[in-house]
């Protein structure tokens, strides 16, 4: 379980209608992709918003990941303070 870029602030999510499949997008510049997917574009969709991670940083590198979110996520109710 745990936390997923859907929970993130800074991330964005749409339901792309002609695929069914959701794309995402991070505010802080980390490109979101499904790990699952090696093929381009296709990588860039997932069945659900959690199943979007961070995949490359801001950049440009591949983000070695240790968790489904990065260092820089925030929940909402973290930024009303």
């Amino acid at each position: 379980m745990g936390f997923h870029c859907s929970d993130c602030v800074f991330a964005s999510f749409s339901l792309h209608e002609e695929s069914g499949l959701y794309q995402g997008a991070c505010s802080r510049g980390y490109t979101l992709a499904n790990p699952h997917v090696r093929v381009s574009p296709e990588c860039h969709f997932a069945e659900t918003p959690e199943g979007l991670v961070p995949t490359v940083d801001p950049f440009g590198e591949e983000y070695l990941r240790t968790s489904n979110v990065c260092e820089q996520f925030r929940r909402p109710h973290d930024s009303v303070r």
